[in-house]
């Protein structure tokens, strides 16, 4: 398990219990615990991280304002542990707005996400996909729809978690620690390196503002980067744009100054809005409505009876994707496989020292981002590990992050 260097990724959008405090002093108590928490786990494990976080969220219980950032915290960990069921768990502990079922989609019908999406692309020249950044999962679409782009003309990747230039610096086999914050989640990795044999030019955009603070300021020096690095010199690029959140909001957001700067209409897709939970009763009503009634096991988009896509709120953005709930394989996403071998780790490689993190690696240097990762906290849950014909390096570390084995795993021989 290797040391995991402290980055503090905050919401956009503050959490609700931050209205009650003035921004000065909902800033000061979060300075103040993440102060803490840095001192306690940067250069540590992600199961440092947790532990820490854990003790922190005891602590500031009764502080909604700063619990709520030390959830969001706790779920971005888990999904970097390859744990997508605490990633959701730790995000259902924050307040939220109830999400009460929107009738409309009663008389929605539903297409496949991929299919729908790259057929749509052919009238736009960019296309714009957000994520949690908690759910992976939110990754897996964009990778299942590269090749389709590529073969329509679009090719250009802009990533938010795209470290500033990092482009420059990719390797064409693995992906550096230092590419992104993000990117260091094995998913991320595994979409820019399929990017990249694809062919696909990665661009970071999103690196702070020279022009002043507040979302406007960031949406328009990443618009001034895109336009710096892409459009100046090739008006009619083609481009995929991957975002988290709000970012592909038509109404103030990225999409909007994108929009106003080039114009162009960018085709807007929203992951987040009805979105599977840690467990049912969290759920948005519309979300679970739609899993009740409908039977499907891909994302599918949302469309009237036309065939149009629908939007709740079409103002902001285009198209509505919505996953099956996950289920599993040896616990683990079945949507995560990516064409992989899902193959059941040996407990016995971590050698008694749980927890203990199980990464798979293709080159096997010091600072690659694993193509999977798990961390196994105890001896008796079975679990799978993804492998394929570029990535058997197995490396097996306990949770100060000393290497336990080293193991080469064989593909299963085919029929």
């Amino acid at each position: 398990m290797k040391p995991f260097y402290f980055t503090l990724v905050l919401m956009l959008a503050a959490p609700l219990a931050a209205e009650e405090l003035s921004k000065e002093d909902y800033l000061k108590e979060i300075n103040k615990a993440f102060s803490r928490f840095y001192e306690a786990t940067n250069g540590k494990t992600l199961s440092a991280r947790i532990e820490a976080l854990e003790e922190l969220s005891v602590e500031y219980k009764d502080n909604q304002a700063v619990l709520d950032v030390l959830l969001q915290e706790r779920g971005f960990a888990f999904s970097f542990m390859g744990n997508h069921q605490q990633a959701l768990y730790a995000f259902d502990q924050r307040q939220r707005n109830s999400e009460e079922l929107n009738t409309a989609v009663k008389e929605l019908e539903m297409r496949d996400a991929v299919k729908a999406i790259s057929q749509a692309a052919d009238s736009y020249q960019v296309v714009m996909i957000n994520e949690a950044h908690h759910v992976t999962q939110h990754r897996v679409l964009t990778y299942r729809l590269l090749k389709r782009l590529w073969d329509k003309g679009f090719r250009y990747l802009a990533l938010e978690g795209l470290a500033q230039d990092a482009e420059d610096k990719l390797s064409k086999s693995y992906v550096h620690e230092t590419s992104g914050y993000f990117t260091n989640e094995p998913l991320f990795a595994n979409l820019v390196l399929y990017a990249r044999q694809l062919g696909f030019q990665l661009v970071s955009y999103d690196y702070g503002s020279d022009i002043g603070t507040g979302t406007e300021a960031r949406e328009r020096s990443a618009v001034k980067n895109l336009r710096e690095k892409v459009f100046d010199n090739e008006p009619d690029a083609k481009m995929v744009i991957h975002v988290g959140y709000s970012h592909i909001n038509e109404d103030g957001w990225l999409a909007h100054y994108l929009k106003e700067a080039l114009q162009l209409d960018p085709l807007t897709v929203n992951q987040t809005d009805f979105t599977e939970r840690s467990h049912k009763r969290h759920e948005p009503e519309s979300y679970t409505w739609l899993i009740e009634n409908h039977d499907f096991d891909t994302p599918v988009v949302l469309t009237d009876n036309e065939g149009a896509f629908w939007s709740p709120t079409p103002e902001e953005y285009d198209v509505t994707v919505v996953w099956p709930r996950t289920e599993y394989s040896l616990n683990r996403p079945n949507w995560a496989r990516l064409d992989q071998e899902l193959i059941p780790v040996n407990l016995d490689w971590c050698e008694l020292n749980f927890p203990c993190a199980v990464e798979v690696y293709r080159m096997g240097e010091e600072e690659e981002v694993p193509a999977d990762r798990i961390i196994i906290t105890e001896s008796s849950t079975p679990i799978g590990i993804f492998i394929s014909e570029s990535s058997q390096l197995v490396k097996v570390t306990d949770s100060q992050g000393n290497l336990i084995n080293t193991v080469t795993v064989p593909l299963k021989e085919s029929d």
